[in-house]
């Protein structure tokens, strides 16, 4: 494990304490994000490394956190209910999973795929232009 990788003391046992590191919270909002597109990622694929440079979590204390997605939207879809359910989804799903308490989630749209373009030239493409 990384030492600058931050780790958030959720309870102590009996038998000792149980820790969560930030990346699994953020493979548990990866996998959802992917979950609500209709895909199935694993941690190898470029759509990983995509949706991995998408998600940013903040801990506000040892048991709450904030977590920001950047999406993209279909053309047509509407934005605000896009939105919301990304924020219903994600906050069930972290706390369901880890047992912290999502304060908020701030997603912010960044980019319309058009009906010219499918989801993975966009993607392959974001992902170039960030490595």
């Amino acid at each position: 494990m990384d030492e600058n990788e931050e780790m958030n003391q959720i309870e102590k046992t009996p038998g000792g304490k149980i820790d969560i590191s930030d990346q699994v919270i953020t493979d548990v909002v990866i996998l959802t994000l992917a979950k609500l597109e209709g895909k199935e990622i694993n941690q190898k694929s470029k759509e990983y490394k995509y949706y991995r440079k998408q998600v940013s979590i903040d801990r506000k204390d040892e048991d709450s956190i904030s977590v920001a997605v950047k999406t993209k939207i279909k053309y047509g879809e509407k934005i605000p209910e896009v939105s919301k359910k990304i924020q219903q989804e994600i906050t069930q799903e972290v706390e369901n999973i880890t047992g912290l308490k999502v304060i908020a989630v701030n997603v912010l749209v960044e980019d319309v795929i058009t009906p010219n373009r499918s989801e993975e030239e966009y993607n392959e493409d974001e992902t170039e232009d960030q490595e």
